[in-house]
């Protein structure tokens, strides 16, 4: 499953980002920082932006 993990950089978001991998998931991380991978995607909550083209085949939102 494709999942999307907000807060995926923070203590609690990590650890989930780790167990869904390991039970081998794909995860799409959405940061507020500028993106280090492929994984990761920024999104800007307060101005309500996110690059919706790499959401496609997500299939889950963790928030």
């Amino acid at each position: 499953m494709r999942i999307a993990v907000t807060g995926a950089s923070g203590l609690i978001g990590s650890a989930l980002v780790r167990s869904l991998l390991s039970d081998g998931h794909t995860v799409l991380r959405l940061v507020r920082r500028p993106p280090r991978g492929e994984d990761e995607v920024r999104w800007d909550p307060a101005r309500q932006e996110v690059d919706t083209g790499r959401l496609a085949g997500t299939e889950a939102v963790v928030h």
